[in-house]
């Protein structure tokens, strides 16, 4: 009986330690993101693009831009 009890308490303080353990990595993880992330994130798709994809995104960017390339 000491020993199922035992293995139940061991249990339950490893699966108490891996949950705080989770909690607080996805806390750690999500404070990561900020208002720039976006921002971020657009830069990097618009930097992978190929240069003709690019050429349309970065005129649909600029207002100054009337159609000529420089």
């Amino acid at each position: 009986m000491i020993a199922v009890s035992l293995v139940t308490v061991a249990f339950a303080v490893l699966s108490v330690a891996c949950g705080t353990t989770l909690l607080v990595l996805v806390w750690l993880d999500n404070r990561k993101t900020g208002l720039d992330a976006g921002i971020t994130n657009f830069r990097r798709h618009i930097d992978a693009l190929s240069p003709e994809a690019r050429r349309s995104s970065i005129s649909i960017r600029t207002p100054d831009n009337d159609g000529r390339r420089r």
